[in-house]
């Protein structure tokens, strides 16, 4: 149990200094795929493409990582590909909140709404579209 926390902290860590940018600016959807689990990745990432309009207007960025290969998207830009030191084991499908702490995690593939529902309950997006509301009045 202890190498299985030990492993999540050094993954979080070298995440962590990677979306450091992102922090109070943007919300990080991170897709994380072994080799043998490119098809999930590649599902989940189509589920997201879809929804473009939806993951801007939230200020959702979306990093697909497969294998030591990763690709960020903003949707406002050429996606950038990159490598990574550490190679992924399994799947998963991470949220980041705009302070930096994960918020859901899930090991299958999951519907956007699952995503876009859970960051519309928070404080902060909230408070954005109060904050519009007012705007437009």
């Amino acid at each position: 149990m202890k190498y299985v926390i030990a492993i999540l902290l050094l993954s979080n860590v070298m995440w962590s200094q990677n979306l450091e940018p992102h922090q109070w600016k943007d919300r990080v959807i991170v897709i994380n795929a072994a080799e043998s689990f490119r098809e999930l990745a590649d599902s989940q990432y189509e589920l997201f493409k879809v929804e473009q309009q939806k993951l801007l207007d939230r200020k959702i960025v979306l990093y697909k990582c497969v294998a030591n290969t990763c690709v960020f998207y903003n949707w406002k830009q050429k996606p950038k590909k990159f490598q990574i030191k550490n190679s992924i084991r399994d799947y998963s499908c991470v949220l980041i909140g705009l302070d930096g702490f994960q918020k859901y995690k899930s090991n299958k593939i999951e519907n956007v709404s699952v995503f876009l529902d859970l960051i519309d309950t928070m404080p902060m997006r909230r408070q954005e579209l109060e904050n519009r509301r007012k705007k437009n009045d």
